[in-house]
């Protein structure tokens, strides 16, 4: 009985633990994450809204193309992600920028970048809006956030597109 057990379960295994290619967040979608810290922000750009660090020119942002332009891409994120409060502009902390490939064709190119960080030392009594410049390669992309603030069981749901850049959240 022991032996078919253990063979039992390596088959078992075997069968259902085929590879998972997944990203972080589904595509062109957002979420406003807040406690009374602030902010946690994770959003999923596609990476046609940095071609300019297409080096070769050819439609796609590579993995290498990423690297060799994470600065600038990392400060057009910090410029064009960002929460106001009445006249007072809010940008990301401890922003990370995570590339994922596409699921189809070579794994080389980067279709999404996930962008990750926290606002900080917002009020989201106070009038407070989130604001998102990139909307990709189209001109009727959008990115589709959702808010909310567990605690208090504030959820809100919204679309930004290229020509309604910002919302107010609560």
């Amino acid at each position: 009985m022991t032996y078919f057990k253990n063979h039992f379960w390596f088959v078992f295994f075997f069968l259902f633990s085929v590879p998972v290619n997944a990203h972080l967040m589904v595509a062109e979608r957002g979420t406003l994450n807040f406690d009374e810290t602030g902010v946690y922000t994770v959003i999923s750009l596609s990476a046609s809204n940095f071609l300019a660090a297409d080096a070769n020119r050819d439609g796609h942002l590579s993995f290498t193309e990423f690297k060799k332009a994470k600065e600038t891409i990392f400060k057009q994120v910090l410029a064009g992600i960002y929460m106001q409060q009445d006249k007072q502009v809010r940008y990301l902390e401890g922003l990370m920028l995570s590339p994922q490939a596409s699921h189809h064709g070579n794994g080389r190119e980067i279709d999404q970048i996930i962008v990750m960080g926290k606002f900080i030392n917002v009020d989201h009594t106070k009038h407070l809006s989130f604001h998102n410049v990139f909307y990709g390669d189209k001109a009727h992309s959008s990115v589709e956030i959702t808010a909310k603030y567990k605690r208090l069981g504030l959820k809100k749901a919204f679309v930004l597109t290229s020509k309604k850049q910002g919302e107010r959240v609560f």
